[in-house]
């Protein structure tokens, strides 16, 4: 558990010419390192090499196994967060329909990134909702989400000759 600031995007990344400054801390709170990691990554990191160079440079080394299976699944995590809370503050009441032809992940970021959408539009809030639920689901089909499920349940397992105080679900 690490400070976080909770709300990293582009309108509150100022580059001064030298360094990046993030403002804006009103939601800033202690948790997981690897949210702002993922919030940062939607933005900047477009496949798995620059995954890995991205996470080598955050922790001074290449990652290894457990790192990247944490950082995979905390990107699952805000895929399932973002649906939830874009989706209601999108909709003003009203149901929002999933697009025929959705915007791709990547190219709706790099259009948020580069001051093209504003996510203070309603409608935009919804697409936003449905593309990150459309990459959940392709994500949750992957090999790589079992092999990152095992991975970290691997780590998180009891000691040997020890036991869970409560059963885990089957």
């Amino acid at each position: 558990m690490v400070s976080c600031h909770m709300d990293l995007k582009p309108e509150n990344i100022v580059f001064d010419g030298l360094r990046p400054w993030l403002i804006d801390w009103m939601a800033a709170s202690v948790n997981d390192r690897y949210f702002d990691l993922s919030i940062v990554a939607n933005f900047v990191v477009t496949n798995e090499a620059e995954e890995r160079t991205y996470l080598a440079e955050y922790f001074g080394q290449p990652p290894d196994q457990y790192q990247l299976a944490r950082f995979f699944l905390m990107r699952q995590v805000l895929h399932t967060f973002y649906p939830a809370v874009f989706l209601l503050l999108g909709s003003a009441g009203k149901p929002i329909p999933r697009s025929e032809n959705p915007t791709l992940f990547r190219t709706f970021h790099d259009q948020v990134w580069a001051g093209e959408i504003d996510l203070a539009d309603n409608a935009m809030k919804g697409v936003y909702g449905w593309i990150h639920w459309e990459a959940l689901l392709t994500n949750l089909r992957q090999t790589r989400f079992d092999e990152a499920l095992r991975i970290v349940s691997d780590r998180q397992a009891p000691p040997e000759g020890m036991r869970w105080l409560l059963p885990l679900a089957e």
